[in-house]
């Protein structure tokens, strides 16, 4: 694997857009040295590869004893636009299943709104790869495992403190662990542990042959109770059914003696009640329509003769005043023809027909007169009239006679029914008959929600017992299988410890002689150590002198310390082989001459195909910078510019001017 670009947006104390070449521009130079004062914005970069490839799950992240949001937030460039953002962007190029690969890996973050978003986007080959950036955590795991980062990406300020005893057995045992895929194996033994715990709980629970024993005497108890209450059943619905034929023999004896019509008298008398109420109404219109005009209905001719009579007289008054009227008309009118000597025949023939109209005139005056009334008034006494008076009395005649006819019948029935003493004796029978029936009945209901009861519970109990029977049959080859998984995964526990432990000695020994190797290289007393050795159980690392005789880490120097901690982390990553990248911040801290000149004439060439150092000018001086620049590959310098609040990474390192 090799870095080949990382490029900063308004990073940490980097405002703007900064590039950074990784990749060496001779090759096979390994180093990329990058020079700055400090707080210039060295340990930045380190902090921005780490977050890239690892995110919240990085070192620093998990260190800062904040929210991943708010660590985030606190990396974002002060003098930078929140809304614009902050972005890394790293290229490297590795070797997955023999072909090689170019990824670009971006992440950003923003704040909008008060809305804080981060998004990651994976670039393979030059395309946009959905599925890589989807499980970009877990991808990343496939070729730079987060757990051993820190072999290879590492502080020199605080590295003297692995070579504690007790962090030294720490960083060895994670190491050891990793490198070699030991914890996938103590996570497989925990699994089978599981894989047991849980086959285990499946044979204690699965059910015994006294279980289904149990419910089969249980079904067989439910049995004759079932017998029983069918049994119960008919001996009640016998008794129910000759209690019911003596109560209709007693009910057919209470109709013929008139038991019914007993029943029926406040009917009858509600009903007679309420017929002669109606004929009181009734005869309350009668006396309303007697009261009026229909007594006229009894004189309906002689009603009809006065109203001639007063015709007649009416009539005789008014030719009485028409003749003589006439009378003097007539003489005048005589007296006038012969004036004008009319004819005398014709004069006779008008003096004869005025006689003739005189002679009709004065019959009429002959009638008697003696009513005096004006015959208008038998206007209200019109034939109609009378006629609709009398349709409305035979109406009411009519209904007063069936009234009359209902109530007579509802007196008959009355005057029908028996003396209801002689039906009492039949009517007590009837009763207790009664009662009898009801409460057979009632026990025929209780005993048929007991049935009900009893039948579901042994059909609730057979399916159970059926359950049970096909539980066993299944348990008998589960319990076989279980068995056989368990004992299997005993073995694989036996096995993968056996492994575990074969894998320990072997590495544990090759690691030995790494770091043994690795520190007779560094450190300047070349027969100060003779042996190294770690204990298999605690990983604890032990010192041995030429004479044999142990050295513990508190004797050494603190440069000696910081040599034997580069010395650890240096024989893992090669014990590791995994072929990545080297970063190494603050490289020389701590070191006098002869130990800094060994780290660079032995270490920095050798550490690993690609080494990126992060050095002040006092750390990698312009002496080491020349024992270095055979193997240097690319160099920068890294400066905070006041008059641009921020640090530019230039090429060329204090010295190469």
């Amino acid at each position: 694997m090799i870095f080949e670009e990382l490029i900063l947006s308004n990073f940490g104390i980097y405002q703007g857009r900064h590039v950074l070449q990784l990749t060496s521009s001779a090759p096979p130079r390994s180093i990329i040295l990058l020079g700055g004062l400090n707080g210039s914005g060295k340990t930045t970069l380190l902090e921005a590869l780490q977050l890239i490839l690892y995110g919240k799950f990085s070192k620093y992240a998990n260190q800062s004893n904040l929210a991943y949001f708010d660590y985030l937030r606190q990396l974002m460039n002060y003098h930078a636009d929140p809304s614009q953002g902050t972005a890394l962007e790293l290229a490297f190029k590795h070797y997955r299943e023999g072909k090689e690969e170019i990824i670009r890996v971006q992440r950003a973050w923003s704040i909008n709104n008060n809305q804080f978003k981060e998004t990651v986007a994976v670039q393979r080959d030059g395309v946009f790869d959905p599925v890589i950036t989807d499980h970009w955590y877990d991808y990343v795991e496939e070729f730079i495992p987060a757990r051993i980062a820190n072999l290879f990406f590492f502080d020199g300020e605080k590295i003297a403190a692995f070579a504690d005893a007790e962090q030294a057995a720490d960083l060895l045992k994670t190491g050891i662990y990793a490198l070699l895929g030991l914890d996938l194996v103590e996570r497989l033994v925990t699994d089978l542990l599981m894989v047991e715990r849980k086959r285990k709980a499946q044979l204690q629970s699965q059910l015994s042959r006294e279980q289904i024993q149990l419910l089969a005497e249980q079904l067989n108890q439910l049995k004759p109770q079932l017998i029983a209450i069918d049994q119960q059943q008919t001996q009640v619905q016998d008794q129910l059914k000759q209690a019911q034929q003596e109560h209709n023999q007693l009910l057919n004896k209470y109709r013929q003696e008139g038991g019914e019509r007993v029943e029926q008298k406040t009917f009858w008398e509600t009903q007679l009640g309420i017929t002669q109420q109606k004929q009181a109404q009734l005869d309350e219109q009668l006396r309303e329509v007697a009261s009026g005009e229909a007594p006229l209905l009894l004189i309906t001719e002689l009603l009809h003769q006065t109203e001639a009579q007063a015709c007649r007289e009416q009539e005789a008054k008014h030719n009485w005043e028409i003749d003589t009227a006439l009378a003097e008309h007539n003489a005048k009118l005589l007296q006038f023809l012969q004036q004008h000597r009319l004819a005398q025949a014709t004069l006779a023939a008008v003096e004869n027909f005025l006689a003739t109209a005189q002679v009709t005139r004065q019959q009429s005056l002959q009638t008697e007169c003696y009513l005096q009334v004006d015959p208008t008034i038998f206007a209200g006494v019109q034939a109609s009239q009378l006629q609709s008076i009398q349709t409305t009395v035979q109406e009411l005649l009519a209904q007063s006679e069936d009234l009359q006819d209902e109530i007579n019948r509802y007196e008959r029935q009355l005057l029908s029914i028996p003396d209801p003493e002689r039906l009492e004796a039949i009517t007590q029978q009837r009763q207790q008959l009664q009662q009898k029936i009801d409460s057979l009945q009632s026990q025929l209901a209780v005993l048929a929600q007991q049935h009900h009861q009893l039948h579901h519970e042994m059909t609730r109990k057979q399916h159970e017992l059926q359950q049970a029977y096909e539980i066993e049959s299944k348990e008998q080859f589960t319990h076989e299988i279980t068995q056989r998984v368990i004992k299997q995964a005993e073995q694989a526990r036996n096995t993968l410890a056996q492994f575990n432990q074969a894998m320990l000695t072997k590495s544990i020994r090759q690691l030995e002689t790494l770091i043994l190797d690795g520190f007779r290289q560094l450190v300047r007393k070349n027969k100060l150590i003779q042996d190294i050795t770690i204990d298999p159980h605690h990983y604890g690392l032990t010192l041995y002198t030429s004479n044999h005789e142990i050295l513990t880490p508190k004797s050494l120097s603190a440069g000696e310390k910081q040599l034997l901690a580069i010395s650890i982390l240096w024989g893992l990553s090669r014990a590791s082989g995994y072929p990545l990248p080297a970063i190494i911040d603050t490289p020389l801290s701590r070191l006098d001459s002869i130990h800094r000149n060994n780290l660079v004439k032995h270490y920095f060439p050798q550490a690993s195909h690609q080494v990126i150092l992060l050095s002040t000018d006092e750390e990698i001086n312009e002496i080491h910078y020349r024992h270095l620049k055979p193997n240097i590959g690319r160099e920068y310098h890294i400066s905070y510019q006041e008059d641009q609040q921020t640090s530019v990474i230039n090429p060329g390192y204090f010295f190469s001017y």
